[in-house]
């Protein structure tokens, strides 16, 4: 039975990499791919989340506290999917992969209009970033893009800014599925490079 549970998360978690994958294809989910049958993105991810859902309650009835996790994880990737916003991720996924935040335009904010970014901080700009970065996450940020960058030029990548961003959320979701159902993995044939 445990082998037949690790394929089906498996199969449900390449089915969410899948979705997220497109990230970069549709312009950050704001048109469909090339080939899809329908014309509105909302409709065309709504409903590849509505399959994914499917399926992880047809191969998990039975197995309440497993479908409950995949389906949390479904729904956050949803909250992703329909926020339209860098890097838009639950506060879980931020524990989980604390590098991801690195895309907040928080960051840019702080760096490019200090004015702005200080008004908000104590709140007279009419509106709140999620994060409100120091100097020491700040400069992680920057050797972290310093790293990935001799690393894109390297291996002549030639990589978009959102592909720089898809990689690190789909590493993002590797990390919770890694977190979520490490029983599964406790040999270690599960793991991603980090």
């Amino acid at each position: 039975m445990e082998n037949e549970i690790r394929v089906m998360l498996r199969t449900i978690y390449g089915r969410l990499w899948e979705l997220l994958s497109l990230y970069e294809e549709t312009e950050c989910f704001n048109r469909v791919p090339k080939g899809a049958d329908e014309d509105d993105i909302w409709d065309y991810m709504g409903n590849k989340l509505l399959e994914i859902r499917k399926e992880v309650n047809q191969s998990f009835l039975g197995e309440k506290l497993l479908r409950e996790k995949l389906l949390r994880i479904v729904d956050e990737t949803e909250v992703f999917v329909r926020s339209y916003e860098q890097p838009g991720v639950v506060e879980r996924w931020r524990k989980i992969n604390p590098q991801i935040i690195f895309f907040d335009y928080a960051f840019d904010i702080r760096e490019q209009c200090p004015e702005e970014y200080r008004k908000a901080m104590a709140g007279m700009s009419g509106y709140e970033l999620a994060l409100y970065p120091y100097e020491a996450l700040a400069e992680k940020r920057k050797k972290y893009f310093a790293e990935l960058g001799e690393k894109i030029e390297k291996g002549n990548l030639k990589y978009s800014e959102e592909r720089i961003f898809m990689d690190e959320l789909l590493r993002t979701l590797t990390m919770v599925f890694e977190e979520d159902f490490k029983e599964y993995w406790a040999d270690g044939s599960y793991t991603t490079d980090r």
